[in-house]
């Protein structure tokens, strides 16, 4: 997969015709592979036209919204998927363009659309004045067919931000139906004060990533991926109020695995949700509870793919 980066006016143009569509994309979820899937239909090579950083940090400053997937994620998903060509761009460099100056210095000069498929919400140029319909019409003007895509629904319809909210509620399974696979979430494993390992439980102590969207506080059951090996683990998500913590920590059990990780980047697959975080009598009780978590996330993992 050919990506384009950089300003758009120094993209080396792509030899139309070509199919186009336009968005964040973020967590690639089943509404954009809808999109996809057209676009990919008519046999043109396909692009898509992502935007990097999220553009709500353009238009609202400081908003740093969290992500599902960081722009690498996104690209990794979109060649998946089988896209030929992404172009990522950002905002600020193509907000000031009125809607027909995106069509014709983006869309027609360097990207070669033939064929722009969107989803029906989709707005573009500055103060998002255009539309499908502008969209359409332009097409007839200059030469590119234009295809408009129903919202997909799932109880609702499916996007980024229900995604999100799915998650930092700990709904990781709900949030897995509507992306089409289950989060990911990756980190470098940092030392820790050993408290798990005091336990009889030691644990993998990853940063919470700054951009990513984490679970809310709970224990996960988590497919943990080290390269390309992969193993069960419990995971706990908060902030250990038995014994008095603030910090958000999230700590891996792995289970069977006993090594040195530190410095090692692990990728944690959320399959499932076991219970919220407690804070325990003391820390007794708190090993007892761990216990059945772990014997809990052996069960659920026996009976689930790896990935999915």
């Amino acid at each position: 997969m050919r990506v384009l980066r950089g300003h758009y006016e120094g993209w080396e143009a792509l030899a139309g015709p070509t199919a186009v569509t336009v968005g964040v994309f973020d967590g690639v979820h089943v509404g954009h592979r809808s999109i996809l899937e057209q676009l990919m239909a008519p046999s043109l090579p396909s692009v898509v036209l992502t935007f990097e950083p999220h553009p709500a940090e353009v238009l609202a400053p400081g908003t740093n919204p969290r992500l599902i997937t960081t722009i690498e994620e996104r690209l990794a998903l979109l060649e998946g998927v089988g896209i030929d060509v992404v172009a990522v761009v950002d905002l600020a460099e193509i907000r000031h363009l009125q809607p027909e100056e995106f069509v014709s210095q983006v869309l027609l000069s360097r990207l070669g659309a033939g064929h722009v498929v969107v989803g029906a919400d989709f707005q573009f140029g500055r103060d998002r004045a255009g539309d499908c319909e502008f969209l359409i019409e332009s097409g007839r003007r200059n030469g590119f067919d234009v295809e408009v895509v129903g919202l997909v629904e799932a109880e609702g319809v499916v996007s980024s931000t229900r995604i999100r909210r799915l998650i930092e509620q700990g709904d990781v399974a709900g949030a897995a139906r509507l992306l089409g696979s289950r989060y990911r979430l990756s980190g470098m494993v940092v030392p820790g004060d050993q408290r798990g390992k005091d336990l009889g439980f030691p644990t993998a102590n990853l940063k919470p990533p700054d951009r990513k969207v984490i679970p809310g506080n709970g224990i996960y059951a988590v497919w943990a991926h080290l390269g390309r090996e992969r193993m069960a683990a419990a995971v706990n998500v908060g902030t250990r109020p038995t014994f008095g913590g603030t910090e958000l920590l999230i700590e891996a059990h792995l289970l069977d695995f006993d090594g040195d990780l530190y410095g090692t980047t692990v990728t944690l697959e959320f399959v499932d949700r076991l219970r919220p975080e407690l804070e325990f009598a003391d820390a007794e009780a708190l090993i007892e509870a761990i216990s059945v978590d772990v014997a809990r996330v052996r069960r659920l993992l026996d009976s689930s793919p790896v990935s999915g």
